[in-house]
């Protein structure tokens, strides 16, 4: 027999400890292990712009217990809305992803006319083990966009330095003096990617720099003399390190740059005991990332697919 629907309601503070489980169980049932943690939502929740009261859903069964979770956000403040949703793998109720999601849908266009994108979208990634979650979106309307990999590599025996490009320095990230240079080069190395972020400087240092795990000793920039040439954005959390971003401007590509600061960064974080560091990475990008993480010695894991949908105004489903 079926479960009785769940009541949907505005996710609150007092949530966050039953998202996490249950964004936990569903990493299991994906990938064989638990996958977030606390920080990793208060994050999402902490975002400039994000309202927890209208812009996150928790859903409660009957027993009480916390069984879905689906979310809005406008991070990039490009028109390219993101949202996702999850059901905990062991409530088999008809339905719920796809109340879930429209929830979020019509969230999406509510922020879109709110903040007057002319063409919005809503993304929503689907790691490519979850065929039902996938059916679910083309169901709905959304289409295959990109696939992105997730990576990682084994620190525990040694980090291979790649050579620096002659006349290039790379240097920690100094905190109250470059976090200009550093937004500003992460933005201009990914201007031709496909989800480019108009998001305000001070919603990224917020979001960046706040973090639980942020340490500036794992942030680095590349320099040729007084102008960067690229940079790259890491974190340790405990059990992995993570490469949160990874840029090289444009007139400095194709010199061995992005695998020397990769290094650099594996280095740092073998240095403190790190054993594991993994990344997402477009597949599909124009500078051939995945051949630059390969020569640092990561390897793909798995993949998620991100789906797109065009929101126009009205309700979405």
């Amino acid at each position: 027999m079926s479960p009785a629907p769940s009541h949907i309601r505005p996710a609150t503070r007092g949530d966050l400890p039953e998202v996490v489980d249950l964004l936990n169980a569903c990493d299991v049932a994906d990938v064989g292990a638990p996958d977030t943690t606390a920080d990793d939502v208060e994050s999402d929740w902490s975002m400039q712009g994000f309202t927890l009261a209208r812009d996150a859903w928790v859903a409660v069964g009957d027993d009480g217990d916390l069984v879905g979770y689906a979310y809005t956000g406008d991070q990039f403040r490009s028109g390219e809305l993101e949202a996702d949703l999850w059901v905990h793998p062991e409530h088999h109720e008809p339905g719920l992803a796809a109340r879930l999601l429209g929830l979020a849908g019509r969230r999406g266009c509510e922020l879109a006319a709110e903040r007057e994108y002319e063409a919005p979208t809503l993304d929503i990634f689907c790691i490519g083990v979850n065929h039902p979650k996938r059916d679910l979106l083309l169901q709905h309307g959304y289409a295959l966009k990109r696939t992105v990999y997730r990576m990682t590599a084994d620190l525990g025996g040694g980090v291979e330095a790649l050579p620096v490009p002659q006349g290039i320095a790379i240097r920690p990230f100094r905190l109250g003096v470059d976090e200009h240079v550093m937004r500003d080069t992460m933005n201009e190395a990914f201007a031709d990617h496909f989800r480019q972020s108009e998001e305000p400087f001070d919603a990224w240092k917020a979001r960046l720099l706040g973090h639980a795990d942020f340490d500036p000793d794992l942030w680095f920039l590349a320099w040729d003399g007084e102008e960067a040439a690229g940079a790259l954005i890491a974190y340790d959390h405990g059990d992995l390190g993570w490469v949160k971003g990874l840029g090289v401007r444009r007139p400095w590509r194709r010199r061995g740059l992005g695998g020397a600061l990769l290094a650099h960064a594996f280095g740092a974080l073998a240095a403190r005991g790190q054993l594991r560091v993994e990344l997402g990475v477009d597949g599909e990008g124009e500078t051939q990332p995945l051949r630059t993480y390969e020569r640092a010695g990561m390897h793909v894991t798995f993949t998620y697919e991100l789906y797109a949908k065009p929101l126009a105004a009205g309700r979405q489903g």
